[in-house]
């Protein structure tokens, strides 16, 4: 191992300013939060959107257990009257907000268009609906995807609107258009399939349909979207980190951690698990956001040694500039950018440069044991990718053809998480520990297999890297889905994830923007072919 003699000839730049490159780890993916520069729209009386609750069921398949209170926002402004059509957003993985029901988001704009009321309601177990305050293993049992599924059913079907107090706008008696994306974008695709009758049109963008264990597809999309030499480089230094950990001593293993500034990282898979991280930053990518530093992209100009000073500093070609000096550079990254707060700033700790976060391996880190609804760690996702179990794990395997996740980064990595977040109580454990697969969970849903839809639309990102999982993932039995004018599949050039979802990325690319507009010209259609021989006001 060379170890010694790459890291002698690091370099001595000094980062001009502090950079945030680090993924959340408590939003895995999601649909994109708010521009920075939006002014939300509150609750309260001078704005267009508000918040009330609906009882919802505990347990659908149990309604004698009882109710919870389930937030929703309204944003009746384009409400056309009586009859008119409604847009439920299907519920994200986080605590929810009113955000989505207004004309910066694609939901909104489905309003404002066809004349409907906006709805956006929060998923069980997040924000204020949850009908348990501990997070228990035993607590978390109502949290399912039978039960999210129809959690929209029976809204749909039984919430008494304020805006339409007569209920002529039932989904018996209206239109409902269901939309989300990424969790939501499937859980929208899934309810089609395994409930349909309720909704009339539906609008999925980067639909997740299929669960995959060994998620390394993940990074196939980034290395696409990478400059070639910082994926070249960043391989060859993948390679040799893990040659080192497989090969090296005790002492040039610690040698190595030390100079990412993780020594007291001592389990080879947190260290690996940590490795990932410049990549993460990719799938939050928003065209309205190019003004600023793409984090994927500092990341390679710290990897080709070219990072702060690019203006006045030759770019490698696409060879790269070789092992040592990518090493130099990866470990510069980390030191640098992406320690400092990462471990802080989820409130367990008041050091700003720990990196106890890491240690996954450790049963007594405090990710474990917050049990409350608003942990900041989002355990109630964790609880979905081992329960149901979606997994969906960004690792290492023999298949991964793209040589940028430490071999020591694997499922089993996750499996062990899943057991200290999630420890046996009594006869209650999580899906994984009681043998269930995200196979079994592909064969209730369809997975990839989405048969043949009417009136539901596809909407995806050339280099999301959620991409190969949904339906237009080059995996796909048969290829990616093809387009058909009942189940149009849009790919937008050079995207990332839920790329359509904010107006502000149509305002800022013409693709999009051609792209969006084209998805509203088909909502509006088949919104109005349910008014065809009605008597309603034209919505067509």
């Amino acid at each position: 191992m060379r170890l010694n003699k790459c890291f002698s000839v690091i370099s001595s730049i000094v980062l001009a300013g502090p950079v945030a490159a680090w993924v959340d780890r408590a939003h895995p993916f999601g649909r994109p939060p708010p521009p920075e520069d939006h002014q939300l729209a509150t609750a309260g009386a001078d704005g267009p959107s508000r918040e009330a609750t609906f009882q919802q069921l505990i347990d659908h398949k149990n309604p004698g257990l009882g109710t919870f209170s389930q937030r929703y926002w309204y944003n009746a402004q384009y409400y056309a009257g009586p009859g008119s059509p409604i847009v439920l957003n299907a519920p994200g993985e986080s605590d929810a907000s009113d955000f989505y029901t207004t004309n910066a988001t694609l939901p909104g704009m489905f309003g404002k268009t066809n004349g409907a009321a906006v709805i956006v309601v929060e998923h069980r177990y997040w924000g204020e609906s949850s009908p348990y305050k501990n997070l228990s293993t035993t607590n978390l049992q109502y949290l399912t995807l039978d039960n999210a599924i129809q959690d929209l059913i029976y809204f749909a079907k039984n919430v008494e609107l304020p805006f339409d107090v007569n209920g002529t706008s039932k989904p018996d008696k209206a239109p409902w258009v269901l939309t989300g994306c990424s969790y939501s974008g499937a859980l929208s695709a899934w309810i089609y399939r395994l409930a349909p009758g309720t909704f009339w049109a539906y609008h999925c963008s980067s639909a997740v349909v299929e669960a995959i264990s060994d998620f390394w597809q993940y990074n196939q999309p980034i290395a696409e979207a990478m400059p070639k030499n910082c994926t070249k480089d960043m391989q060859k230094a993948i390679k040799h980190i893990d040659g080192v950990l497989s090969n090296g001593t005790a002492e040039a293993q610690h040698s190595l951690k030390k100079r990412f500034g993780l020594e007291a990282i001592t389990h080879n898979d947190d260290f690996g698990q940590a490795l990932i991280g410049g990549l993460q930053g990719w799938q939050g990518t928003m065209f309205y956001q190019k003004s600023r530093p793409n984090p994927l992209y500092q990341f390679c100009d710290y990897i080709e040694n070219v990072f702060p000073d690019k203006k006045n500093r030759t770019i490698p070609g696409p060879e790269g500039v070789g092992t040592c000096k990518a090493l130099n550079g990866f470990a510069k990254w980390s030191r640098e950018v992406m320690i400092p707060g990462s471990c802080a700033k989820y409130g367990y700790w008041k050091d700003n440069n720990t990196v106890a976060c890491y240690d996954m391996n450790n049963k007594d880190n405090p990710y474990y044991h917050d049990l409350s609804v608003n942990n900041t760690i989002n355990r109630q996702w964790t609880w979905f990718t081992c329960n149901e179990p979606f997994e969906w794990w960004q690792v290492s395997s023999p298949d991964d053809t793209t040589g940028l996740v430490s071999k020591f980064l694997d499922v089993n990595y996750n499996y062990m998480q899943c057991r200290n977040y999630f420890p046996r109580e009594g006869n209650h454990t999580f899906g994984l520990d009681a043998g269930r697969t995200s196979a079994q969970v592909n064969r209730k849903t369809g997975g990839w297999n989405v048969g043949n839809t009417t009136r539901l639309m596809w909407v995806n990102g050339e280099y999301d890297p959620w991409k190969p999982a949904t339906v237009s993932a080059d995996a796909r039995p048969g290829g990616p889905l093809q387009s058909t004018p009942d189940a149009p599949v849009w790919v937008i050039p050079k995207a990332a994830h839920c790329n359509d979802v904010l107006t502000k990325n149509a305002d800022a690319n013409p693709e999009v923007r051609k792209i969006v507009d084209d998805i509203l010209a088909t909502m509006k259609k088949w919104v109005g072919e349910y008014y065809v021989g009605k008597d309603h006001p034209s919505n067509a």
